[in-house]
């Protein structure tokens, strides 16, 4: 497990990561300060705290948005696997079975 110190809207903190995941969850903090900072300078009169939770709801939101369409492609490709597994064992059957 490794340990990165990371700050967010000028709060350290300590945070464990599994080990060769540094990179991304540093990547992700720089996404997060970014997002933080884009909705502060929209809307300056609001606390830290009321941005941070805006900041994870959307990013829930947009996951599981994402999740959905993950969940329908997946259902999509597998009926399209189901469709050619069908059409191979009908063109690998007998030709007498294929003539009746």
């Amino acid at each position: 497990m490794a340990h990165l110190d990371i700050t967010i809207l000028g709060q350290h903190y300590k945070m464990g990561c599994p080990d060769g995941e540094e990179e991304n969850l540093e990547k992700s903090v720089i996404q997060f300060n970014d997002k933080l900072k884009s909705m502060k300078e929209q809307a300056p009169a609001r606390r830290n705290e009321q941005h941070i939770v805006m900041a994870a709801l959307n990013y829930c939101h947009q996951l599981n948005v994402e999740k959905i369409k993950n969940e329908r492609y997946t259902r999509e490709l597998n009926e399209r696997i189901r469709l050619l597994q069908d059409s191979i064992e009908q063109a690998l059957r007998p030709t007498s079975e294929n003539i009746e």
